[in-house]
């Protein structure tokens, strides 16, 4: 934008400057002319007034050589016995041509022009005062004015550059943010916004793009509210419908299962594909609180199959930069899964934990555990017929707030996932991990 708006100045001064410079050099041409003229007629003015004094030849030549002319060797006067004071440049013949016709003549010579102009003198016939002008005498002097005059336009070119760049300033300054925050909401970083200070349009502009950038901000948030939405009224009544399915037998059993197989398939790629991306916006929320309301559902649905429950929240407020959909979303991925690899009646337990800065959400049952952990976190290949989306959403949220993962075998005798967030507004060494770690103990 600035080289642009400098090469536009500076042909537009051009223009102007050059048809300045061309309208000036013409008048100038034709002033420098009318001064020669001028300068020519006054000279051979004086001499002839001299030569009609009736001067003698050595005075003659002293008025020839106090001239300007005479003094470079440019004047002489041609008089009527065929003699010549000072230097001349035009034939004796053009001389006695112009005696004879009266009248002022100019005639060109070798290197220049040769001005004849008749005078009365006191012996018989005429004298002819000439005066020699050097080819090339009014230009040299043209150009000189041209040089001053080109310097100057040069000088004006380079200022109203200088003026327009810095005048351009705050519009160009301006244009470089909305092209900034319009490349930021282009790669996905919504929350990206602009301040204008400029031109009114451009100040209008940035505010049509910030309001583009809410515009969408909302409607992701709406289907981020959608994602969960799904997964809290479909995915977790599946778990239940999934449950009793297994207690039917036969052929008609295989094919409930199979259904609700294909159905969780589906909902888990729902979810997948409409997450939301890491920067939407600010989130946060109370992770013990969203627990807390979850387990609700999951406490009703262990007491029908008749396993234990044990939940430890903590009451002052676990804050991390998740929003609430997501804290539940991680619950019912970690519950979930007991649910799905436990044998009924086996218990589990769900804590959560603050201290220096982390919020830790333990799940552990007393379940087989893991197989194969490093497999486990392996999105799409946790293995037992699972699309492995359920720790992918667990590590996803954990990753997000810097925090880390771990698989290890609980208390319970099964599985155990530490979850570690970072807790919001609390800071936390650049050191720390974002990968998942694996333990296996006992």
């Amino acid at each position: 934008m600035r080289s642009l708006l400098a090469r536009a100045v500076t042909l537009a001064t051009v223009l102007v400057a050059g048809a300045m410079v061309a309208v000036t050099a013409a008048w100038g041409w034709n002033d420098a002319r009318a001064r020669t003229e001028a300068r020519v007629r006054t000279q051979s003015d004086v001499v002839a007034a001299v030569v009609a004094a009736g001067a003698d030849p050595d005075v003659l030549r002293a008025a020839v050589a106090a001239t300007a002319a005479g003094e470079r060797g440019h004047l002489a006067v041609h008089l009527p016995d065929g003699t010549t004071v000072g230097a001349s440049h035009a034939l004796p013949g053009d001389a006695r041509a112009s005696a004879r016709a009266g009248e002022p003549d100019e005639v060109r010579v070798e290197g220049g022009t040769a001005h004849l102009f008749p005078a009365p003198a006191p012996a018989e016939g005429d004298a002819v005062v000439e005066v020699y002008v050097p080819r090339g005498e009014a230009v040299a002097e043209l150009g000189r004015t041209v040089a001053v005059l080109a310097l100057v336009a040069v000088l004006s070119v380079a200022g109203a550059v200088a003026l327009a760049d810095r005048l351009s300033r705050p519009a160009r300054l301006a244009l470089g943010a909305l092209a900034g925050t319009a490349v930021a909401i282009g790669e996905g970083r919504l929350n990206a916004r602009v301040r204008v200070r400029g031109p009114r349009d451009l100040v209008v502009l940035g505010e049509s793009i910030n309001a583009i950038g809410d515009r969408v901000q909302g409607l992701l948030e709406r289907e981020r509210e959608m994602a969960a939405d799904v997964s809290h009224r479909l995915r977790t009544p599946l778990t239940a419908l999934r449950l009793d399915a297994e207690a039917l037998r036969g052929a008609e059993g295989d094919r409930i299962r199979e259904a609700v197989g294909t159905l969780e398939q589906d909902v888990d790629d729902i979810i997948r594909n409409v997450r939301p991306a890491d920067d939407a916006g600010p989130r946060e929320c109370d992770l013990a609180e969203a627990v807390r309301d979850r387990m609700g559902f999951w406490s009703l649905l262990a007491s029908d199959q008749g396993r234990e429950v044990e939940v430890s929240l903590p009451e002052a407020p676990a804050r991390v930069g998740l929003s609430r959909e997501d804290c539940a979303a991680v619950l019912d991925a970690l519950v979930g899964n007991v649910f799905r690899y436990t044998p009924a009646g086996s218990p589990f337990a769900v804590t959560a934990v603050c201290h220096a800065g982390w919020v830790t959400l333990i799940v552990e049952d007393a379940g087989p555990g893991f197989a194969d952990p490093v497999r486990a976190l392996r999105r799409g290949t946790s293995g037992g017929g699972s699309t492995g989306l359920g720790l992918d959403i667990v590590r996803h949220a954990v990753e997000t707030t810097g925090g880390t993962i771990h698989l290890e075998r609980g208390k319970l005798g099964g599985a155990r996932v530490r979850s570690r967030f970072a807790e919001l507004g609390v800071p936390h060494g650049q050191d720390q991990p974002r990968a998942w770690r694996l333990r296996r103990s006992g």
